[in-house]
């Protein structure tokens, strides 16, 4: 590669990242940026925590696609630690059976469960908070917003095995903003409300930006104090579909990485019992600075490539002779597979 081109490009880079900025950029007059100072920074405290804390992750893996249907499985895992060790687990599975059906001269996408006492769920194929801009929405997308609404629900019942003055997180933010997910978060707060546990998430990448169009985490990180931090008040949300406050925090003083924090505000939370908590689990060396539970979680409630597989190939071969039929309705959707296999 042309040296003189790639000193351009560093060149460039290093004018577009030299402004800063001063406050964080939301674009929605419901969010009120707090202007950014060293001021805003606060140790984390050195002390243990006896609090438990539960970690929810999910995964979604589909074994056979149409257009007018898509079969997935749904993974949802959740791990509870206590003094930073391991007291409980569990993984749950279903199955799920999204088809196209014409409603009103419209096309929905209904959502079946198996193994699963959930009821129905319907979509539009249009549904704008989850349609890339004006393309009707690809079929399997639905299987991302069931497993978010499963890890909801998984939260929602592990408040029963939880004390007061304990903890949720969650992966992601705590923002409704998929059709029927103010549901699910409704019934999550009202039973933290009732059991006094405080809900979370942790995001792992954050697109977070400053008016200057600057990313407002290296922003943060350039005027830090040395250590285990974080920052607060970065904005006041007043949006009634997110009922958080948000943190931006570092729980290792030797890592990298810095981390979106979200934390249910309806009710009275203790920030540093809930940052120790993290920070406490937050110093294995396979990802330095992020919560081992949500590390666990992840790994548990992945479906690898091999596993999908094996059941696309148990399913396939139930199918028996009406395996030409639907073979018909997948053949639609797999050419690229078919030109990815091929070797020149």
């Amino acid at each position: 590669m042309d040296k003189e081109i790639i000193t351009k490009v560093i060149n460039s880079l290093n004018q577009s990242i030299k402004e800063q900025g001063a406050y964080a950029q939301f674009n929605d007059p419901s969010y009120e940026p707090v202007k950014i100072s060293k001021d805003k920074f606060h140790n984390i405290k050195e002390t243990s925590s006896n609090s438990k804390i539960a970690f929810i992750d999910g995964g979604n893996s589909e074994l056979l696609k149409a257009p007018n249907f898509s079969l997935q499985l749904i993974r949802i895992y959740y791990t509870i630690y206590q003094n930073n060790k391991r007291i409980t687990s569990k993984k749950k599975d279903f199955y799920i059976l999204i088809s196209a059906s014409n409603n009103e001269n419209n096309i929905t996408y209904k959502t079946e469960f198996f193994n699963s006492k959930k009821d129905k769920i319907e979509f539009d194929s249009f549904d704008e908070t989850i349609r890339p801009g004006n393309h009707r929405i690809s079929i399997s997308i639905i299987g991302n917003a069931i497993r978010r609404f499963a890890e909801l629900e998984a939260a929602k019942d592990i408040t029963n095995e939880l004390s007061q003055n304990s903890i949720i997180l969650l992966d992601g933010d705590l923002k409704e903003s998929i059709t029927n997910e103010k549901h699910y978060f409704e019934e999550l707060y009202q039973k933290a409300v009732e059991k006094q546990v405080s809900i979370c998430s942790i995001s792992k990448t954050s697109e977070l930006f400053t008016e200057k169009g600057n990313a407002l985490i290296p922003v943060l990180n350039n005027i830090a104090p040395i250590g285990e931090w974080y920052y607060f008040p970065l904005v006041k949300i007043k949006n009634p579909a997110h009922k958080s406050d948000i943190y931006i925090i570092k729980l290792n003083k030797s890592s990298n990485y810095i981390f979106k924090l979200e934390v249910f505000n309806q009710i009275k939370y203790n920030i540093d019992n809930i940052l120790k908590t993290l920070k406490n689990n937050s110093k294995d060396p396979v990802f330095l600075g992020y919560p081992y539970g949500l590390i666990e979680a992840d790994k548990f409630a992945r479906i690898s490539n091999r596993e999908t597989e094996h059941i696309k190939t148990i399913f396939l071969a139930k199918l028996g002779k009406d395996n030409q039929k639907i073979a018909q309705y997948l053949n639609t959707l797999n050419t690229h597979t078919i030109l990815d296999s091929i070797s020149f």
